[in-house]
């Protein structure tokens, strides 16, 4: 455009994100403090092997050879808690640059709007060279912090590895500075345990699923760290490629707590895992239950262990029937597949509908406070298939084709309902955000997808809590945030989180009086004034809401106010196209769907009951397109 104009150009190019860097300095710590261990375990562990695999001759060199791996793990953990410390800090300076980097170029591209519009023949008309000038000079010293954040972190490294080079496995797709290809502790450790899990799990699987169930039952501990410290899942797609078929279902059969949840195996073949899991673990589940009942009918005492057990069996009964039942509605036109399932405290799963493996759209739903796997999947998967077939609606009126999959993704601890407090604190978003974020980067690294492309991320209620805290360093394509209950400050804008300019959406609907509870307000409505969100400005004369009573709440940050920054679209009752859709009645996001499945006559709708006004915009908007069909840049 014209000369002297501020643009892109002037800003640094930081492809790096914060996800990753935070993710190596937790991997590293991890490693410092147990890679001489696994090490040692591991290579004692390996001269046992020869008492599950009837191959003396092929096995007994197993033990020598991981020596030299442990001589390796054993220097990694000595300059591993430094360097972890280092990217921390560049962790947090990397997500302030990218925060000031998008709100800069968003206060360019405005600029430059108003210079486009006015009459002026100058590059920099006159009354605007003076805000020309000051972001030129922000952009100068936004590119200064950069370098520095680089130098800063460089000379950390260096100054751990005492100049001579350890030269460690290059982290692929770049995502890191230049410096950290060459010493990438994180992507080291993984290796090492990649190198130690996955062959010996495949030499396993060669005997058969039997071999594969007594090493889980002889190494707890060793399955376990699979599901915690899993490998990477680049390595674990990469030799799951490689496995013979009688291998992979060996797995799916022998280990299928560990495969049914691990990020690089096919999701058709997690299914089958989690489904070998359902099938094993819920009868096995009511034959102990019904023991326990028994006896407590007989008046027999429980120990306080029985007694803990007795309830957790409950939860697990619940959650593997709900699963069940939730198969059940599987269709040739909408499969259900259970993707993930761990029988923890509590259980927690996520239920595709439509195949992740060959859909070229992949949403993943976050429910908010009081859903459950046992109370609410069969919901929310329902909730999953109403947005799938919106979706398709929109594809078509759009004139694209798309493969749809849709996810019903209840894999965190979700706060409880009322009287309980936990829905005004953060604690339960954090550790269902780093959740979220573990599950969404399987997907886009199984489907080798960067950047978060063709990923969607759908929130309710307490769920845009969550969702954002782990979008905020997990890339995606676009976020919708449906009746939210508050955005952490830690997300304080739109630019913090890892989503394209114009794709994050948010809504609320006129008679819903619940979602602003979780951000810290009560509120009635002032009905002489108009709009299709509920705000509160604290203006008497642009507020269509009044605050009647303040709560402490961790995250009062309202997606949908303008100073946040997200795109708005209606959850009201609205006429489009000569078709009328009705609103949300309130804060609810599937009392139609629950309706039906009760086989009871639907009396309100919610924000992902089928036919609704917020469930066919956020098929648009899930899509990377506006309400109105309009293609999103």
């Amino acid at each position: 455009m014209k000369a002297g104009l501020i643009d892109e150009s002037a800003l640094p190019t930081v492809t790096p994100t914060a996800g990753p860097v935070s993710d190596g300095a937790s991997a590293l710590r991890t490693a410092t403090a147990q890679v001489q261990r696994s090490a040692g375990a591991v290579r004692d562990g390996w001269h046992g092997i020869g008492g599950v695999l009837s191959s003396p001759g092929a096995t007994d060199p197993l033990p020598d050879a991981m020596h030299g791996a442990t001589e390796k793990a054993d220097a990694l953990g000595a300059a591993g808690a430094a360097v972890a410390s280092a990217l921390d800090v560049f962790a947090e300076e990397l997500s302030g640059v990218r925060r000031t980097r998008r709100a800069l170029l968003a206060d360019i591209d405005e600029l430059r709007a108003k210079v486009a519009a006015s009459d002026g023949d100058d590059a920099v008309p006159e009354e605007y060279r003076a805000l020309n000038d000051d972001l030129r000079g922000r952009a100068g010293r936004l590119n200064t912090r950069w370098r520095s954040a680089q130098d800063d972190l460089g000379q950390a490294i260096r100054g751990q590895i005492g100049g001579g080079p350890l030269v460690l496995p290059e982290l692929s797709g770049n995502t890191l500075p230049a410096v950290l290809t060459q010493v990438d502790f994180a992507a080291a450790s993984r290796a090492f345990q990649d190198a130690a899990r996955l062959p010996m799990l495949a030499a396993l699987a060669a005997k058969g699923p039997d071999a594969l169930a007594r090493w889980a039952a002889d190494h707890p501990g060793e399955a376990q760290r699979m599901l915690d410290h899993p490998p990477s899942t680049g390595s674990v797609k990469a030799w799951w490629t490689g496995l013979g078929a009688d291998e992979r279902t060996a797995l799916v059969t022998g280990l299928s707590a560990v495969v049914g949840n691990l990020n690089g195996v096919r999701y058709a073949d997690r299914g089958r895992a989690n489904q070998h899991t359902l099938d094993v673990e819920l009868p096995k589940a009511r034959d102990r239950y019904d023991t326990l009942t028994a006896r407590i009918s007989r008046g027999e005492p429980l120990s306080a262990a029985e007694g803990a057990e007795y309830r957790r069996l409950a939860d697990h009964i619940g959650a593997l029937e709900a699963l069940d039942e939730t198969l059940l509605a599987s269709t040739p036109a909408a499969p259900r597949t259970i993707v993930a399932l761990t029988l923890g405290e509590p259980p927690l799963a996520a239920v595709a509908v439509g195949d992740l493996d060959t859909a070229s759209n992949v949403t993943v739903d976050v429910p908010g406070m009081g859903n459950t796997v046992a109370g609410s999947m069969r919901a929310w998967a329902g909730a999953a298939e109403n947005l799938s077939l919106a979706q398709r609606f929109a594809a078509d009126q759009i004139g694209v084709r798309q493969e749809m999959a849709t996810v019903a993704w209840i894999g965190y601890d979700t706060p409880d309902m009322p009287p309980s407090a936990e829905v005004l604190a953060s604690a339960k978003a954090e550790a269902g955000a780093r959740n979220l974020s573990g599950f969404l980067e399987g997907v886009s690294g199984a489907r080798s997808w960067s950047g978060g492309s063709h990923l969607s991320v759908v929130a309710h209620s307490y769920g845009t809590t969550t969702a954002t805290l782990a979008v905020a360093k997990t890339p995606v394509a676009n976020l919708t945030l449906l009746a939210s209950a508050g955005v952490d400050p830690r997300v304080p804008d739109v630019h913090a989180v890892e989503v394209p300019r114009g794709h994050v959406w948010a809504s609320q609907g006129k008679e819903d009086y619940i979602a602003n509870i979780g951000r810290g307000d009560v509120e009635v409505a002032r009905p002489a004034f108009g709009g299709d969100q509920p705000i509160n400005t604290g203006n008497p004369f642009t507020a269509n809401r009044g605050q009647v009573l303040a709560l402490h709440s961790a995250h009062r940050l309202n997606p949908g106010d303008p100073s946040w920054g997200a795109r708005t679209f209606s959850s009201n009752t609205e006429t489009i196209d000569g078709h009328r859709y009705p609103g949300t009645d309130d804060h609810g996001a599937t009392p139609a769907t629950e309706a039906r499945l009760r086989s009871q006559p639907v009396t309100e709708y919610g924000y992902l009951d089928a036919g609704t006004s917020p469930l066919r915009n956020t098929g648009y908007t899930s899509l990377g397109y506006t309400p109105t069909g309009t293609r999103i840049p």
